[in-house]
Protein backbone atom coordinates (compact mmCIF):
# COMPACT_ATOMS: atom_id res chain seq x y z
CA UNK A 1 0.00 0.00 0.00
CA UNK A 2 3.06 2.24 0.80
CA UNK A 3 4.78 1.35 -2.73
CA UNK A 4 1.08 2.36 -4.29
CA UNK A 5 0.47 5.68 -2.35
CA UNK A 6 4.10 6.95 -3.53
CA UNK A 7 3.65 6.25 -7.02
CA UNK A 8 0.24 8.17 -6.39
CA UNK A 9 2.03 11.09 -4.85
CA UNK A 10 4.55 11.11 -7.68
CA UNK A 11 2.32 11.05 -10.20
CA UNK A 12 0.17 14.13 -8.62
CA UNK A 13 3.18 15.73 -8.56
CA UNK A 14 3.20 15.13 -11.77
CA UNK A 15 0.20 16.88 -12.88
CA UNK A 16 1.40 19.52 -10.79
CA UNK A 17 4.08 20.95 -12.23
CA UNK A 18 2.39 20.25 -15.70
CA UNK A 19 -0.50 22.69 -14.30
CA UNK A 20 1.97 24.89 -13.16
CA UNK A 21 3.19 26.20 -16.15
CA UNK A 22 6.29 24.67 -18.83
CA UNK A 23 8.94 22.36 -18.28
CA UNK A 24 11.59 24.49 -16.48
CA UNK A 25 14.25 21.57 -17.42
CA UNK A 26 14.31 22.07 -21.00
CA UNK A 27 16.46 24.34 -23.06
CA UNK A 28 15.29 26.81 -25.09
CA UNK A 29 17.07 28.88 -27.77
CA UNK A 30 17.61 32.38 -28.96
CA UNK A 31 18.46 33.71 -32.42
CA UNK A 32 19.70 36.50 -34.13
CA UNK A 33 19.00 37.88 -37.67
CA UNK A 34 21.92 40.79 -38.33
CA UNK A 35 23.69 41.14 -41.75
CA UNK A 36 27.11 40.34 -41.07
CA UNK A 37 29.05 40.96 -44.14
CA UNK A 38 30.02 44.37 -45.91
CA UNK A 39 30.04 47.78 -44.13
CA UNK A 40 27.68 46.17 -42.00
CA UNK A 41 29.57 44.14 -39.92
CA UNK A 42 31.34 46.83 -37.80
CA UNK A 43 28.08 47.51 -36.19
CA UNK A 44 25.89 44.36 -36.74
CA UNK A 45 29.39 42.68 -35.54
CA UNK A 46 29.80 44.36 -32.12
CA UNK A 47 26.02 43.82 -31.57
CA UNK A 48 26.67 40.23 -31.69
CA UNK A 49 29.30 40.23 -29.09
CA UNK A 50 27.09 42.49 -27.21
CA UNK A 51 24.30 39.71 -27.24
CA UNK A 52 26.51 37.52 -26.11
CA UNK A 53 27.51 39.24 -23.17
CA UNK A 54 24.18 39.61 -22.03
CA UNK A 55 24.44 35.50 -22.53
CA UNK A 56 27.23 34.82 -20.58
CA UNK A 57 26.44 37.42 -17.05
CA UNK A 58 23.56 35.47 -17.13
CA UNK A 59 25.12 32.09 -17.09
CA UNK A 60 22.87 31.29 -19.88
CA UNK A 61 19.62 30.97 -17.83
CA UNK A 62 16.64 32.89 -17.68
CA UNK A 63 14.98 31.70 -14.18
CA UNK A 64 14.56 28.53 -13.96
CA UNK A 65 15.58 27.98 -17.68
CA UNK A 66 18.49 27.34 -19.83
CA UNK A 67 18.61 29.30 -22.80
CA UNK A 68 21.45 29.09 -25.46
CA UNK A 69 22.31 31.63 -28.56
CA UNK A 70 23.15 31.14 -31.88
CA UNK A 71 23.61 34.15 -34.39
CA UNK A 72 22.49 34.12 -37.99
CA UNK A 73 23.39 36.15 -41.11
CA UNK A 74 20.24 37.62 -43.23
CA UNK A 75 23.22 39.41 -45.64
CA UNK A 76 25.06 37.86 -49.02
CA UNK A 77 28.77 38.19 -50.05
CA UNK A 78 27.35 39.43 -53.18
CA UNK A 79 26.28 42.93 -51.99
CA UNK A 80 27.71 42.75 -48.47
CA UNK A 81 23.83 43.85 -47.75
CA UNK A 82 20.52 41.75 -46.37
CA UNK A 83 18.65 39.66 -49.40
CA UNK A 84 15.12 38.88 -49.66
CA UNK A 85 15.65 34.97 -49.95
CA UNK A 86 17.66 34.70 -47.29
CA UNK A 87 15.34 36.63 -44.80
CA UNK A 88 12.57 34.33 -45.85
CA UNK A 89 14.39 31.23 -45.47
CA UNK A 90 15.91 32.30 -42.01
CA UNK A 91 12.31 33.02 -40.67
CA UNK A 92 11.24 29.59 -42.07
CA UNK A 93 14.26 27.87 -40.05
CA UNK A 94 13.11 29.69 -37.10
CA UNK A 95 10.05 28.72 -37.21
CA UNK A 96 10.16 25.59 -37.75
CA UNK A 97 12.21 24.86 -34.85
CA UNK A 98 10.47 24.11 -31.70
CA UNK A 99 13.36 25.14 -29.78
CA UNK A 100 13.76 28.72 -30.90
CA UNK A 101 11.39 31.14 -29.01
CA UNK A 102 13.24 34.55 -29.60
CA UNK A 103 14.20 36.10 -32.91
CA UNK A 104 16.66 39.23 -31.76
CA UNK A 105 16.23 41.41 -34.90
CA UNK A 106 16.32 42.14 -37.51
CA UNK A 107 18.67 45.08 -38.56
CA UNK A 108 16.52 46.35 -41.96
CA UNK A 109 13.17 46.70 -41.68
CA UNK A 110 12.86 45.28 -45.27
CA UNK A 111 14.21 42.39 -43.65
CA UNK A 112 11.97 42.73 -40.77
CA UNK A 113 8.71 43.30 -43.27
CA UNK A 114 9.48 39.61 -44.40
CA UNK A 115 10.15 37.45 -41.27
CA UNK A 116 7.30 39.13 -39.28
CA UNK A 117 4.73 37.91 -40.88
CA UNK A 118 6.57 34.31 -41.14
CA UNK A 119 7.19 34.12 -37.43
CA UNK A 120 3.44 35.58 -36.44
CA UNK A 121 2.01 32.44 -38.54
CA UNK A 122 4.59 30.09 -36.05
CA UNK A 123 3.53 32.45 -32.67
CA UNK A 124 7.27 33.36 -32.30
CA UNK A 125 8.31 36.29 -31.09
CA UNK A 126 11.13 38.90 -32.50
CA UNK A 127 12.18 42.23 -30.52
CA UNK A 128 14.27 44.50 -33.05
CA UNK A 129 17.20 46.00 -32.10
CA UNK A 130 17.01 48.24 -34.63
CA UNK A 131 13.96 48.39 -36.62
CA UNK A 132 12.97 51.96 -37.66
CA UNK A 133 10.35 51.96 -40.20
CA UNK A 134 7.11 53.20 -38.77
CA UNK A 135 4.75 51.18 -40.63
CA UNK A 136 6.25 47.88 -38.92
CA UNK A 137 3.88 48.74 -35.78
CA UNK A 138 1.81 51.87 -36.77
CA UNK A 139 0.37 53.56 -39.86
CA UNK A 140 1.19 57.10 -40.70
CA UNK A 141 3.29 59.18 -43.05
CA UNK A 142 4.97 57.08 -45.22
CA UNK A 143 4.02 54.10 -44.29
CA UNK A 144 2.13 51.93 -46.65
CA UNK A 145 -1.55 51.16 -47.77
CA UNK A 146 -2.65 47.81 -45.25
CA UNK A 147 0.36 48.47 -42.43
CA UNK A 148 0.82 47.64 -39.79
CA UNK A 149 -1.95 44.86 -40.18
CA UNK A 150 -0.79 43.13 -43.22
CA UNK A 151 2.25 41.64 -40.77
CA UNK A 152 0.10 40.54 -38.76
CA UNK A 153 -1.85 37.27 -40.22
CA UNK A 154 -2.85 35.88 -36.92
CA UNK A 155 -4.94 38.86 -35.72
CA UNK A 156 -2.07 39.57 -32.72
CA UNK A 157 1.22 40.88 -32.14
CA UNK A 158 4.41 38.95 -32.13
CA UNK A 159 6.92 41.68 -32.87
CA UNK A 160 8.16 44.77 -30.79
CA UNK A 161 11.37 46.92 -30.46
CA UNK A 162 13.65 48.80 -28.13
CA UNK A 163 13.99 52.21 -30.34
CA UNK A 164 11.69 54.47 -31.59
CA UNK A 165 10.04 54.82 -35.71
CA UNK A 166 10.69 57.30 -37.85
CA UNK A 167 7.81 58.93 -37.60
CA UNK A 168 9.43 60.47 -34.72
CA UNK A 169 12.94 60.60 -36.16
CA UNK A 170 11.61 62.52 -39.63
CA UNK A 171 9.73 65.16 -37.48
CA UNK A 172 12.61 65.85 -35.06
CA UNK A 173 15.38 66.22 -38.06
CA UNK A 174 13.18 68.73 -40.08
CA UNK A 175 12.86 71.02 -36.59
CA UNK A 176 16.29 70.91 -36.30
CA UNK A 177 17.26 71.71 -39.54
CA UNK A 178 14.98 74.74 -39.80
CA UNK A 179 15.18 75.90 -36.44
CA UNK A 180 19.07 75.24 -35.58
CA UNK A 181 21.08 75.14 -38.99
CA UNK A 182 18.32 77.95 -40.45
CA UNK A 183 17.99 76.04 -43.50
CA UNK A 184 15.13 77.09 -46.11
CA UNK A 185 15.02 74.68 -48.96
CA UNK A 186 15.96 71.04 -48.80
CA UNK A 187 16.50 68.17 -51.12
CA UNK A 188 15.32 64.82 -49.73
CA UNK A 189 17.23 61.72 -51.12
CA UNK A 190 16.10 58.25 -50.44
CA UNK A 191 17.89 54.46 -51.02
CA UNK A 192 14.50 53.67 -52.52
CA UNK A 193 14.55 50.83 -49.70
CA UNK A 194 11.21 50.30 -47.36
CA UNK A 195 13.23 52.29 -44.26
CA UNK A 196 15.05 54.71 -46.28
CA UNK A 197 11.89 55.85 -48.17
CA UNK A 198 9.92 55.52 -45.25
CA UNK A 199 11.81 58.08 -43.24
CA UNK A 200 12.78 60.23 -45.88
CA UNK A 201 8.69 60.67 -46.83
CA UNK A 202 8.33 61.00 -42.67
CA UNK A 203 11.00 64.09 -42.98
CA UNK A 204 8.93 65.74 -46.07
CA UNK A 205 5.73 65.25 -44.29
CA UNK A 206 6.92 66.96 -41.32
CA UNK A 207 9.04 69.73 -43.10
CA UNK A 208 5.89 70.11 -45.15
CA UNK A 209 4.00 70.82 -41.74
CA UNK A 210 6.59 73.33 -40.10
CA UNK A 211 7.19 75.19 -43.44
CA UNK A 212 10.42 73.80 -44.65
CA UNK A 213 11.01 74.65 -48.20
CA UNK A 214 11.25 71.34 -50.53
CA UNK A 215 13.33 71.66 -53.26
CA UNK A 216 12.71 68.10 -54.79
CA UNK A 217 12.47 63.82 -53.37
CA UNK A 218 14.65 61.31 -55.64
CA UNK A 219 15.74 57.80 -54.75
CA UNK A 220 19.26 57.04 -56.07
CA UNK A 221 20.34 54.08 -57.46
CA UNK A 222 22.84 51.87 -55.21
CA UNK A 223 24.03 50.70 -58.05
CA UNK A 224 25.13 53.50 -60.16
CA UNK A 225 29.01 54.47 -60.15
CA UNK A 226 28.52 57.85 -59.11
CA UNK A 227 26.18 60.68 -58.44
CA UNK A 228 27.62 63.31 -60.24
CA UNK A 229 24.29 63.95 -62.62
CA UNK A 230 22.42 63.94 -59.45
CA UNK A 231 23.91 66.74 -57.59
CA UNK A 232 24.57 68.91 -60.63
CA UNK A 233 20.91 68.76 -60.59
CA UNK A 234 20.08 69.40 -56.99
CA UNK A 235 22.76 72.25 -57.49
CA UNK A 236 20.20 74.14 -59.84
CA UNK A 237 17.44 73.84 -57.18
CA UNK A 238 19.02 76.02 -55.06
CA UNK A 239 18.66 73.99 -51.97
CA UNK A 240 20.87 75.26 -49.18
CA UNK A 241 20.59 71.51 -47.37
CA UNK A 242 20.07 67.77 -48.04
CA UNK A 243 18.97 65.11 -46.86
CA UNK A 244 19.42 61.44 -46.70
CA UNK A 245 16.98 58.56 -45.87
CA UNK A 246 19.17 55.05 -46.18
CA UNK A 247 21.87 53.30 -44.66
CA UNK A 248 25.24 53.83 -46.54
CA UNK A 249 26.27 50.66 -47.09
CA UNK A 250 23.40 51.25 -50.33
CA UNK A 251 26.95 53.32 -51.66
CA UNK A 252 26.34 56.10 -49.06
CA UNK A 253 30.25 56.77 -49.22
CA UNK A 254 30.09 57.68 -53.02
CA UNK A 255 26.82 59.39 -52.52
CA UNK A 256 28.58 61.93 -50.22
CA UNK A 257 31.71 62.20 -51.73
CA UNK A 258 29.83 63.40 -54.83
CA UNK A 259 27.58 65.93 -52.65
CA UNK A 260 30.96 67.49 -51.52
CA UNK A 261 32.90 67.51 -54.67
CA UNK A 262 29.52 69.26 -56.70
CA UNK A 263 28.00 71.17 -53.57
CA UNK A 264 30.39 71.94 -51.37
CA UNK A 265 31.54 70.82 -48.06
CA UNK A 266 28.52 70.34 -44.93
CA UNK A 267 28.75 74.07 -44.19
CA UNK A 268 28.66 75.30 -47.88
CA UNK A 269 25.18 73.10 -48.46
CA UNK A 270 24.09 71.57 -44.90
CA UNK A 271 24.01 67.82 -44.55
CA UNK A 272 21.72 65.37 -42.22
CA UNK A 273 21.47 61.90 -42.49
CA UNK A 274 19.20 59.47 -40.80
CA UNK A 275 20.37 56.87 -38.73
CA UNK A 276 21.43 54.23 -41.32
CA UNK A 277 24.50 56.42 -41.73
CA UNK A 278 25.71 57.49 -38.76
CA UNK A 279 28.17 54.66 -38.58
CA UNK A 280 31.82 54.72 -38.51
CA UNK A 281 31.82 53.07 -41.73
CA UNK A 282 30.68 55.78 -43.82
CA UNK A 283 34.06 57.75 -43.26
CA UNK A 284 36.01 54.69 -44.75
CA UNK A 285 33.95 54.47 -47.33
CA UNK A 286 33.49 58.65 -48.12
CA UNK A 287 36.38 59.76 -46.58
CA UNK A 288 36.39 61.83 -43.01
CA UNK A 289 37.20 64.60 -45.21
CA UNK A 290 33.86 64.83 -47.10
CA UNK A 291 32.08 63.26 -43.84
CA UNK A 292 32.84 65.89 -41.45
CA UNK A 293 30.22 68.76 -40.52
CA UNK A 294 27.92 66.56 -41.24
CA UNK A 295 24.84 65.98 -39.08
CA UNK A 296 23.09 62.11 -37.92
CA UNK A 297 20.09 61.83 -35.98
CA UNK A 298 19.33 58.16 -34.47
CA UNK A 299 16.84 56.90 -32.36
CA UNK A 300 19.52 55.52 -29.59
CA UNK A 301 21.40 57.26 -26.81
CA UNK A 302 25.19 57.28 -27.34
CA UNK A 303 27.72 55.63 -25.54
CA UNK A 304 28.65 58.71 -23.18
CA UNK A 305 25.26 59.17 -22.19
CA UNK A 306 24.38 55.65 -20.45
CA UNK A 307 24.03 55.81 -16.75
CA UNK A 308 23.34 53.65 -13.70
CA UNK A 309 23.54 49.86 -15.05
CA UNK A 310 23.79 50.90 -18.32
CA UNK A 311 27.22 51.99 -17.33
CA UNK A 312 28.32 49.08 -15.33
CA UNK A 313 27.22 47.20 -18.00
CA UNK A 314 29.32 49.00 -20.42
CA UNK A 315 32.48 49.34 -18.59
CA UNK A 316 32.52 45.46 -18.54
CA UNK A 317 31.41 45.26 -22.16
CA UNK A 318 34.03 47.77 -23.48
CA UNK A 319 37.15 45.61 -21.37
CA UNK A 320 35.90 42.29 -22.77
CA UNK A 321 36.15 43.83 -26.30
CA UNK A 322 39.01 46.02 -26.01
CA UNK A 323 38.68 49.86 -24.37
CA UNK A 324 39.78 51.22 -27.81
CA UNK A 325 36.66 50.08 -29.85
CA UNK A 326 34.35 52.74 -30.70
CA UNK A 327 30.63 51.64 -29.25
CA UNK A 328 28.82 51.83 -32.08
CA UNK A 329 25.37 53.51 -32.30
CA UNK A 330 22.86 49.98 -32.20
CA UNK A 331 25.13 47.76 -30.42
CA UNK A 332 23.55 48.71 -26.69
CA UNK A 333 20.15 48.45 -28.31
CA UNK A 334 20.90 45.08 -28.93
CA UNK A 335 22.52 44.11 -25.10
CA UNK A 336 18.61 45.69 -24.38
CA UNK A 337 16.90 42.98 -27.10
CA UNK A 338 18.60 40.67 -25.51
CA UNK A 339 17.82 41.50 -21.66
CA UNK A 340 14.45 41.98 -22.09
CA UNK A 341 14.56 38.05 -24.09
CA UNK A 342 15.81 36.80 -20.73
CA UNK A 343 13.83 38.28 -18.65
CA UNK A 344 10.51 37.36 -20.66
CA UNK A 345 11.55 33.69 -20.84
CA UNK A 346 12.08 33.55 -17.16
CA UNK A 347 8.71 35.09 -16.59
CA UNK A 348 7.03 32.78 -18.91
CA UNK A 349 5.69 28.83 -18.92
CA UNK A 350 8.38 28.59 -21.83
CA UNK A 351 6.02 28.45 -24.68
CA UNK A 352 5.92 30.83 -27.33
CA UNK A 353 2.41 32.18 -26.64
CA UNK A 354 3.47 33.04 -23.01
CA UNK A 355 6.81 34.59 -23.86
CA UNK A 356 5.23 37.08 -26.51
CA UNK A 357 2.38 37.57 -23.68
CA UNK A 358 5.22 38.47 -21.28
CA UNK A 359 7.72 40.48 -23.80
CA UNK A 360 3.96 43.22 -24.01
CA UNK A 361 4.57 42.91 -19.86
CA UNK A 362 8.07 44.08 -19.84
CA UNK A 363 8.58 46.35 -16.80
CA UNK A 364 13.07 46.70 -16.77
CA UNK A 365 14.55 49.30 -15.09
CA UNK A 366 17.96 48.06 -15.50
CA UNK A 367 18.45 47.17 -19.13
CA UNK A 368 21.50 48.63 -20.69
CA UNK A 369 19.83 51.23 -22.34
CA UNK A 370 18.06 52.29 -19.15
CA UNK A 371 14.30 51.68 -18.55
CA UNK A 372 12.47 49.57 -21.17
CA UNK A 373 8.71 49.31 -21.51
CA UNK A 374 6.23 48.91 -24.04
CA UNK A 375 3.32 50.02 -25.70
CA UNK A 376 0.41 48.29 -27.14
CA UNK A 377 2.15 47.89 -30.95
CA UNK A 378 5.37 47.11 -29.45
CA UNK A 379 6.82 50.82 -29.72
CA UNK A 380 8.81 51.54 -26.22
CA UNK A 381 7.25 53.36 -24.20
CA UNK A 382 9.30 55.92 -23.87
CA UNK A 383 11.48 56.92 -27.12
CA UNK A 384 14.26 59.05 -27.95
CA UNK A 385 16.22 60.94 -30.54
CA UNK A 386 19.71 61.65 -30.85
CA UNK A 387 21.79 63.95 -32.83
CA UNK A 388 25.41 63.23 -33.56
CA UNK A 389 28.26 65.67 -35.71
CA UNK A 390 30.76 63.53 -37.96
CA UNK A 391 33.72 64.96 -36.38
CA UNK A 392 37.73 64.96 -36.54
CA UNK A 393 41.38 63.94 -38.79
CA UNK A 394 39.75 60.14 -38.90
CA UNK A 395 35.99 61.03 -38.65
CA UNK A 396 34.01 59.85 -35.95
CA UNK A 397 30.03 60.53 -35.03
CA UNK A 398 30.22 62.69 -32.04
CA UNK A 399 27.07 63.13 -29.70
CA UNK A 400 25.67 67.06 -30.14
CA UNK A 401 22.63 66.90 -28.30
CA UNK A 402 18.70 65.51 -27.46
CA UNK A 403 16.42 66.12 -30.30
CA UNK A 404 12.99 66.98 -29.49
CA UNK A 405 9.63 65.92 -31.94
CA UNK A 406 6.58 67.44 -33.05
CA UNK A 407 5.28 64.24 -33.49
Amino acid sequence: MLAVLGLLVAALALVATGCGGGDDSKTLKIVSDLPLQGSNLVQSGQMVEAIEYVMELADNKAGDYTVEYESFDDAIASTGNWDEATCASNARSYADDDSIVINIGTYNSGCAAIEIPILNEAGLAMVSPANTYPGLTVSGSGTEAGEPDKYYPSGERNYLRVVAHDLFQGSADANFMKNDLGVKSVFILDDKELYGKGVADAFEGSAKEIGLGIAGHEGWDKDAPNYTALMTKIKATGADAIFIGGVSPNNGGQLVKDKVSVLGDNETVKLVVSDGFVLDSLFKDAGAENVNGAYGSAPTLPASQITGAGAEFLKGFQEKIGVDEDIQVYTLYAATAAQVALDAIARSDGTRADIIAQLFATNLTDAATGSMSFDANGDPAAGTEQLFLADGPKGTWVWNKALESTS
